[in-house]
């Protein structure tokens, strides 16, 4: 190879121009390794292109710099929306084939998380709602049982002491069978003659209207004597009485007034047993 037909070519002018081709410039670098005096011209070329450049070179304006600067300016990172309103628009047609281009409804587009945080509280409400239904329902439950418990506590302690008084022979039962005012009616007295102790033990008998009370008597030495008021709820009880005395020879229930009479009403007599 001639290197100095190939560096008087021009292709080394070319080649810091850069006017080669891809495959022109691999010529040049690879010939410039290979041959030392193609290097050096290369070299001196790029000197001399260099020193043109600078004393040439033409100094930038200063309002350039200001905007460039300017553009260069960020703002404050924005804080990431919650929801984005997305604002569709519409091509509608129009007489004589043209058309207009309207603005939609504004559709706003949440996130995923503010999705998921709706569903949450939804099924979280859901749950406690279903929790206090159940809770009110075990409560009205407990409170049935509680109720039936106590209604089997009651009737078993009213039979344990109605057995124990049949079984004590101190106590002599006399029943009162119903009179022509209720004939149906039956209640039963058990008289302790040994401590003249009354219970009564009321198995049928109306309801007492308003205003009105059963009112318990004995009949000694021929007087009716008064032995107490019969509470008004009295299904399942034993009643308590007034002390008896030991010559009495009948008990009788009457209706008198709330809060008894002195005397017995014979009208209203409702049951009646001879001892």
């Amino acid at each position: 190879m001639n290197t100095r037909d190939y560096i008087e070519s021009g292709i080394l002018e070319e080649y810091v121009l850069g006017a080669v081709s891809s495959q022109e410039r691999q010529e040049v670098e690879c010939l410039s390794k290979v041959y030392p005096e193609v290097k050096a011209e290369l070299t001196r070329l790029e000197e001399t292109l260099e020193q043109y450049a600078l004393l040439h070179q033409t100094p930038v304006p200063a309002r350039l710099k200001n905007d460039i600067f300017a553009q260069m300016t960020f703002g404050s990172i924005a804080e990431p929306q919650e929801a984005a309103d997305i604002q569709e628009t519409y091509v509608r047609p129009m007489p004589g084939g043209s058309t207009e281009i309207q603005p939609g409804p504004t559709a706003a587009v949440r996130p995923l998380w503010a999705m998921m945080a709706v569903a949450a509280s939804v099924l979280l409400a859901i749950f406690a709602g279903w929790a206090a239904y159940q809770m009110s329902q075990t409560r009205a439950q407990n409170d049935q049982l509680a109720a039936e418990m106590s209604e089997l506590r009651q009737r078993a302690e009213y039979n344990e002491a109605l057995a124990a008084n049949y079984r004590n022979p101190d106590v002599k039962v006399v029943r009162m069978p119903g009179l022509d005012k209720a004939p149906e009616s039956i209640v039963v007295a058990l008289w302790n003659q040994k401590t003249n102790d009354v219970l009564l033990d009321v198995q049928n008998l109306p309801v007492a209207p308003a205003g009105k009370q059963y009112q318990l008597w004995t009949i000694v030495d021929g007087k009716p004597v008064d032995m107490g008021m019969l509470d008004q709820e009295f299904s399942n009880r034993l009643l308590h009485m007034k002390s008896s005395s030991p010559n009495a020879v009948a008990f009788a229930i009457t209706l008198e007034k709330e809060g008894g009479s002195p005397n017995p009403t014979m009208e209203e007599m409702y049951v009646m047993g001879k001892v």
